[in-house]
């Protein structure tokens, strides 16, 4: 599995794990598919603060990640 922080930035995430743009967009976190949106918003946004923004659960969201390689590591 693959270590991630939900408070890591989007874009140092996606740069370090492409593969978790398909992920995060079956989670209707789709700005990330915009490039643009990923090297200005993405900058400053978290996977927290876009599942807030998304009305997604953070539980949700853990466990989809869990499913598709990624641990979630605790806050800290």
């Amino acid at each position: 599995m693959t270590l991630i922080s939900l408070h890591t930035p989007v874009r140092e995430l996606v740069a370090a794990n492409p593969t978790i743009v398909p992920v995060m967009v079956a989670m209707g976190l789709d700005g990330v598919t915009n490039p643009s949106l990923l090297n200005t918003v993405g900058r400053f946004m978290t996977l927290e603060k876009g599942a807030r923004m998304k009305h997604i659960p953070l539980a949700a969201l853990t466990q989809t990640l869990a499913e598709n390689g990624f641990e979630v590591q605790a806050d800290d």
